[in-house]
């Protein structure tokens, strides 16, 4: 019968493992030097202790930047400006990385789309720019332009909607991952040491008997 000092040594190693496929692909402290832009920058990074923390305050606040980042129409450009962003804030940096990986290839089409969807109801709600191109003979250039000012709001101001509430479901998410890793830990703890207390005892009485 498995003991629940053991379960619990189980769910705490589980918990690990998973981490650590999950960091695997992301910017580590070991591995700053294999990535494009951010390797000229491994020696400062390695010393701020702050960007491979795993405490609330940095994951948070990096989890909401992150995904922010993440639906900015900014592709090709996300991961030096989620090093420089981990920098600024003080935040997690392999947790701000990792989230640009939701955006590639694959998914941006549909992400651009969404983000535009997305911004342009807002921009129509909140009377945003809406101008009619003028098609006649020449194509107002006024009006392109200002066609692509509010494409490129809509896009922008959905990427940072979207990207909050991504983002502050994924740090609900986290907390309550840390609060049951921090239970998990706590009740361990509280066993190991109940058990120290045991043995202690059974010493005692031990050595008392041999006197």
């Amino acid at each position: 019968m498995i003991t629940e000092e053991a379960k619990l040594k189980e769910a705490r190693f589980s918990r690990i493992r998973r981490l650590k496929r999950l960091l695997r692909p992301l910017p580590r402290r070991a591995t700053l030097h294999k990535y494009p832009i951010l390797n000229m920058f491994t020696v400062a990074a390695r010393k701020r202790a702050y960007l491979w923390s795993f405490r609330s305050s940095e994951v948070v606040p990096a989890l909401y930047a992150g995904s922010i980042l993440t639906f900015m129409p900014l592709y090709g450009m996300q991961l030096p400006l989620a090093f420089c962003a981990a920098i600024i804030f003080r935040v997690n940096l392999p947790v701000l990385a990792g989230l640009q990986l939701i955006s590639n290839p694959i998914t941006i089409p549909f992400i651009y789309w969404m983000t535009y969807m997305t911004g342009d109801f807002f921009l129509s709600i909140f009377g945003g720019l809406n101008p009619v191109i003028n098609i006649s003979s020449q194509i107002e250039q006024s009006d392109l332009l200002l066609k692509s000012i509010r494409n490129m709001s809509a896009m922008v101001g959905g990427g940072m909607i979207i990207g909050y509430f991504t983002g502050f479901i994924s740090s609900i998410v986290y907390r309550v991952m840390v609060k049951r890793a921090t239970k998990t830990y706590d009740n361990l703890k509280a066993i190991q040491k109940e058990k120290e207390s045991s043995t202690a005892s059974v010493d005692k009485s031990s050595s008392l008997q041999n006197i």
